[in-house]
């Protein structure tokens, strides 16, 4: 085989696996890891594959996300009125849960500020979230506990895991860094799936929060499928065609706001 013809199966092989390692790839072409190291580094200059550690994934997967004073600001209006929104699917005295973000920071801004409710339970593992509700005596603030990430505010890990795992709730609010069309949700770091699902095990209706720019794209862990989706609120910037791709994949209810 052609070293060209190679590279080019390999790229394809890459893209239908999303992640492979150096050594399987390897064995499937019957050439020494070198070999393979080589094309990859070829790839990698093209633009075409990006290097993880242990392997290759796509060069479209979402490897990194940007700091939480980036991300508080960008798209901060379609942010806000995604909040007020998601914020009116909340009744009386239910019992939700905030995934850490800053799209589920302004839904318990709205949550905080609205006077349509005589009792809430919010459980959320991000400190920002908490912080907003403290004052509010209308609403009962349970703070999952867990390893603080300081640069998010967010709280992860086992004590994390372990109270969501024990958790019944009427509807959890996620988050996500990439929503890709066939994959669903995805993340970039695979640390922070077990909390996500859990929260997505916990609840009985499911609604995912972000704005149009996250969506079409992919990270490497899925950690919820489109079909398993209740809702997305999003803002109008989605274009007809992804939002078309979306309930052709399965997504219940698409909101534009």
């Amino acid at each position: 085989m052609l070293t060209e013809e190679r590279r080019a199966k390999i790229l394809e092989k890459i893209e239908e696996n999303q992640f492979i390692s150096v050594n399987e790839l390897a064995k499937m072409f019957a050439v020494h890891e070198t070999t393979i190291r080589r094309d990859l580094d070829e790839l990698e200059e093209q633009g075409l594959v990006s290097r993880i550690h242990g392997g290759v994934v796509p060069v479209s997967i979402k490897r990194d996300e940007p700091d939480f004073e980036d991300r508080a600001t960008e798209c901060i209006n379609e942010k806000m009125r995604i909040g007020a929104y998601a914020a009116t699917m909340v009744n009386d005295c239910e019992c939700i849960i905030l995934d850490s973000g800053t799209t589920t920071l302004q839904i318990a801004k709205a949550l905080n500020e609205s006077t349509h409710y005589q009792a809430l339970t919010v459980v959320t593992n991000d400190v920002n979230i908490a912080s907003v509700l403290r004052q509010n005596r209308r609403i009962t603030t349970i703070v999952t506990g867990g390893t603080l990430f300081h640069d998010s505010f967010m709280l992860n890990g086992q004590i994390t895991n372990e109270t969501l795992e024990k958790l019944d709730v009427d509807k959890v609010f996620v988050a996500t860094p990439a929503l890709n069309i066939e994959k669903g949700l995805t993340h970039f770091n695979e640390l922070l799936v077990p909390a996500k699902t859990n929260m997505i095990k916990a609840a009985k209706i499911r609604i995912v929060v972000t704005d149009h720019t996250k969506i079409g794209h992919r990270a490497l862990y899925t950690f919820l499928p489109i079909n398993q989706m209740d809702a997305l609120v999003t803002d109008q910037g989605l274009e007809t065609a992804l939002e078309d791709q979306l309930r052709s994949n399965g997504l219940k209810e698409i909101i534009k706001v």
